[in-house]
Order: structure tokens, then sequence, then C-alpha cells
């Protein structure tokens, strides 16, 4: 008898984002940025959603960011689109 596994990655990948924020504001490091508490929106019928919060540099530079998460389907990591960060 054969089983299947089904199953998505629906939490946030904290680290991932850290690292994408990172890049996308032009820092060198993740060690020069901090992130507030990831906020997670209401899922849509797949199951992504649109994730919010606040990252501030080492200079104290502060942007107020948000993606779009789109669950991993089985083993696979969330993805992560739309990246934006306002100051």
């Amino acid at each position: 008898m054969t089983s299947l596994l089904a199953g998505c990655a629906t939490n946030p990948n904290v680290l991932q984002i850290h690292k994408v924020t990172a890049e996308t504001i032009g820092l060198a490091s993740t060690d020069e940025l901090t992130m507030g508490p990831v906020t997670k929106g209401k899922e849509d019928f797949l199951g992504g959603a649109e994730l919010t919060f606040k990252a501030t540099t080492a200079k104290g530079r502060v942007f107020n960011c948000s993606t779009f998460m789109t669950p991993g389907i089985l083993l696979e990591p969330p993805t992560y689109s739309r990246l934006t960060c306002t100051k």
C-alpha cells in the first residue's frame, strides 16, 4: 500500500526574509539589520498571505516592509515575492 505525503509549509521563514530584506535595502550583511515581529495577514484560497514587518538598520533607518508568502508544497520551503520596504 502506498501512502502520499500532503501538506504545505505555511509558517514564515524569518531567516530567509531577514536575508532578502537586507539585500533589498542594500546592506552588506544581515548583521546590520534587525526586524520587528512578522505579522501574517489573512490567507488566500491557495494559502498565500501578506507578511508585514518593520526593519531597522544599524544606523537607525526604519523601514515598513511587506512581502507575499506562497506556501511550499510537501517539503519545499515557502517562497516570497513582491518584497517592498518604504521609509
